[in-house]
């Protein structure tokens, strides 16, 4: 008889295990490991108010994702958020009245805080247009977010941001090489981010990739001169995300069993970004 899979204890397990593999991969940046050290502390307070409160019958997730604007820099092809009208050049004046204001933020924030949670993804639109809510999570030592951006922002105001507060983690959107995430992303997009990353890279900070995988770029993004290529360059995490199909023109984009198998078989490179 199998055992009863307990989503709780999963998804706890999970987040544990990504501080811990980011506690490996930055061992040697006195930084990033200090302030990870100390997050790692806090996040076994986390567990233990989770479990309190599980054993009142409340129920407490380990993370949340905050989509913190519908305003995003760029058209890349096959955008699931702008087919479905969730994602604009600019906020309307209807769509701003509807978006969270900085301080409904932090009241969310204070409360996720208070009650063990400890890790929150930050999603858009492009979520470095709103300076105001980043400024405000990196006063929330204890929460980690990782910010799901296409890495076109990052100017000088911001990288100082980032290197104050490290509690935020920029996970930088890529498809492949220069000619897969321009084709996708736009012309000079690949060449924006190299140089955008070198910066991050320079001040010794952490951030990862997001790979969206499609069945055309699947073997490119899983291959050992990818992986490699994003090792040097300084990411220190690797998320794959599978493509969701706009509409039926794209639907052959879209990962069948087969490649879903050969994603879950080269899962295991993730582990050599450890240490590094």
């Amino acid at each position: 008889m199998k055992a009863a899979f307990h989503l709780e204890s999963y998804l706890t397990d999970g987040v544990e295990n990504i501080v811990s593999g980011i506690l490996k991969a930055i061992l040697y940046n006195p930084k990033e490991s200090c302030f990870m050290a100390k997050y790692a502390a806090q996040s076994k307070r986390s567990i233990k108010l989770r479990q309190a409160a599980q054993k009142n019958g409340q129920h407490i997730p380990p993370f949340l994702i905050a989509s913190i604007t519908t305003q995003c820099n760029l058209h890349c092809k096959g955008c699931y958020a702008r087919a479905n009208h969730s994602c604009y050049d600019q906020d309307s004046a209807e769509n701003a009245q509807q978006l969270l204001r900085a301080e409904q933020w932090e009241s969310i924030f204070q409360e996720a805080a208070d009650l063990g949670i400890g890790f929150i993804l930050l999603a858009g639109g492009e979520p470095f247009v709103r300076r105001d809510v980043l400024e405000t999570a990196g006063e929330y030592s204890s929460i980690l977010f990782p910010v799901f951006t296409n890495g076109t922002m990052f100017d000088q105001n911001y990288l100082e941001l980032l290197d104050q507060k490290r509690n935020l983690i920029p996970i930088v959107s890529i498809e492949g090489n220069r000619e897969t995430t321009d084709a996708r992303r736009g012309a000079g997009i690949y060449q924006r981010l190299h140089s955008a990353l070198q910066e991050l890279h320079n001040r010794q900070l952490l951030f990862g990739a997001s790979v969206t995988v499609t069945k055309q770029n699947l073997m490119e993004v899983l291959s050992d001169s990818f992986i490699d290529e994003l090792s040097v360059s300084g990411y220190k995490a690797i998320i794959y995300v599978e493509y969701v199909p706009v509409d039926h023109r794209t639907a052959n984009l879209a990962l069948d069993d087969e490649a879903r198998k050969q994603l879950a078989q080269r899962l295991g490179l993730k582990e050599r970004l450890n240490g590094l």
